[in-house]
């Protein structure tokens, strides 16, 4: 699958494919949907990307503006491919790419107490319901990581239960594919 940035300053430009034939990374079709919805500008925005894959989510976000991007990708040689078309798109400035298992990184960065996340984008293998839902309530614990996560998963599927606090907003399904969007309740 060709995979392109659909907008901001590096609109256009080809991503390389990841290594591997089990990476199934976001389509253009989905991503352009995803920030047609988070907005075209990201300006200021820090944009956490949970089993990052080929890194087009997190790419996406720094070319639309995102101050700060962390990208989390258990592959070994899919952080590298991340962290490479990152430079070679001039997009490296503001990516942190944590190459490790997400429900533990995500506790990392719980631990490490940095600002809230604007949005955090989950989209694990498809096959792993339970790591779908488990990764959403990791990022809702108590002192929530992100205000707002967005879930990939098969339109075919549920939607990931919302965390206590925490509301469904919007799920809007692309042919094979669904988003589902959740907020905390006001004063989380």
């Amino acid at each position: 699958m060709a995979l392109r940035i659909i907008g901001g300053h590096a609109r256009g430009r080809r991503l390389g494919s990841p290594p591997g034939s089990s990476v199934r990374p976001t389509g253009d079709r989905v991503r352009e949907a995803l920030f047609n919805i988070l907005g075209q500008r990201l300006d200021g925005w820090r944009f956490l990307d949970v089993c990052a894959g080929s890194g087009a989510v997190a790419l996406e976000a720094l070319s639309r503006g995102a101050d700060a991007v962390v990208g989390l990708e258990e592959n070994a040689a899919l952080c590298r491919h991340i962290r490479e078309e990152a430079a070679r798109m001039e997009l490296a400035e503001g990516l942190e790419v944590r190459c490790g298992d997400a429900r533990a990184e995500l506790r990392n960065l719980r631990r490490e107490a940095g600002p809230a996340f604007h949005a955090a984008f989950v989209d694990p293998p498809w096959k792993k319901e339970r790591l779908r839902q488990e990764l959403l309530d990791i990022l809702f614990e108590e002192p929530v990581l992100c205000r707002m996560a967005i879930v990939e998963f098969p339109a075919e599927a549920a939607e990931p239960v919302a965390p206590a606090g925490v509301r469904m907003t919007r799920r809007a399904d692309y042919g094979g594919t669904a988003l589902a969007f959740y907020e905390a309740d006001g004063g989380r």
